[in-house]
């Protein structure tokens, strides 16, 4: 581990998960998702990955042109972010199947200080969120079930959702929200809205950082397409599964700058309220913030693959 007299390193993040490919995504879109699934969890922290270590154990009947494709996706997708595969694995095993065929190590290391976890989050910090709520469940269905989506809503709607799937990272949110600093320079804690969705994500924050929080939901943003696809499928999008989706905890100072510097990037962001004092209670416009207890996308899914919804 890098050391000096002016800088004190530590162990900034890591994560470790399995390396989920869907080949019904075709191969470059299935790496990509793989990678930034791990990426994602790695960079709420505000560092970007910088040491990864991969296994794959790969079915029997993949081609070589497709791992050759998987990897060509892993590699540039490392190096725009300035990661480097260090150690790995590769083979074909009896008994192995898609989606999850291996595991991956993501890690970084930063300066004393130069991270943050979800449990940072600081009574009076505001609440941003980036995107549009049901991000993944929005882009895996429309995906899966295009004939479906586009009879009910036209070819138009159907490209927009589709098109949602390569948005379904929060690397660059997280990077981008942590440029502007970490801890009193801005930005407190970070949390990707994956299963329950954005009221989830929150929620979760606002517990593991023994806070309370007043939010109004109906701030964040629904993106058309999402508010579409969601009445079809039944779905509330404040519950559905959205990676690609950040929950960001600000100091008030910062917002405007951490709003300027996504909106630059290209990502909206809301803000939708904020934490309070620990054993405050957890409130959506003053009515208790409770999770769904389960989440709709998956209920959704199952409807959909039974042919029950047309």
């Amino acid at each position: 581990m890098p050391s000096d007299r002016r800088t004190e390193w530590t162990s900034a993040s890591s994560t470790t998960d399995p390396i989920y490919i869907v080949p019904q995504y075709g191969w470059e879109r299935a790496a990509w998702f793989a990678f930034h699934i791990l990426a994602s969890d790695l960079t709420t922290s505000g560092v970007a990955p910088q040491y990864i270590t991969m296994d794959w154990n790969l079915p029997m009947d993949i081609e070589d042109d497709q791992i050759e494709t998987m990897l060509q996706v892993i590699d540039r997708e490392s190096k725009k972010y300035g990661a480097a595969i260090v150690t790995g694995h590769t083979g074909r095993y009896e008994g192995c199947a898609y989606p999850m065929v291996g595991g991956a190590t993501f890690l970084a290391i930063a300066p004393k200080d130069g991270w943050v976890t979800a449990n940072m989050a600081r009574p009076g910090n505001h609440v941003l969120v980036t995107k549009t709520a049901a991000l993944e469940a929005t882009a895996i269905l429309s995906n899966t079930f295009p004939d479906l989506i586009e009879r009910t809503l036209g070819a138009e709607v159907t490209e927009r959702a589709r098109a949602l799937f390569d948005s379904m990272s929060t690397v660059d949110d997280a990077l981008s929200a942590a440029s502007i600093g970490l801890r009193r320079g801005g930005v407190w804690a970070m949390h990707d809205a994956t299963e329950g969705g954005v009221r989830n994500a929150v929620w979760e924050m606002a517990q593991a950082s023994g806070l309370g929080v007043d939010v109004n939901l109906a701030r964040v943003h629904v993106d058309p397409a999402v508010a579409a696809v969601s009445k079809v499928f039944g779905m509330d999008p404040l519950d559905a599964i959205s990676e690609g989706t950040l929950v960001i905890a600000v100091e008030p100072d910062a917002v405007s700058d951490v709003i300027a510097r996504l909106k630059k990037e290209g990502m909206l962001a809301e803000d939708i309220g904020h934490f309070t004092k620990r054993g405050q209670a957890c409130r959506d416009q003053g009515r208790p913030l409770k999770p769904a207890d389960r989440d709709p996308f998956w209920v959704a899914f199952s409807r959909a693959l039974a042919g029950e919804i047309s």
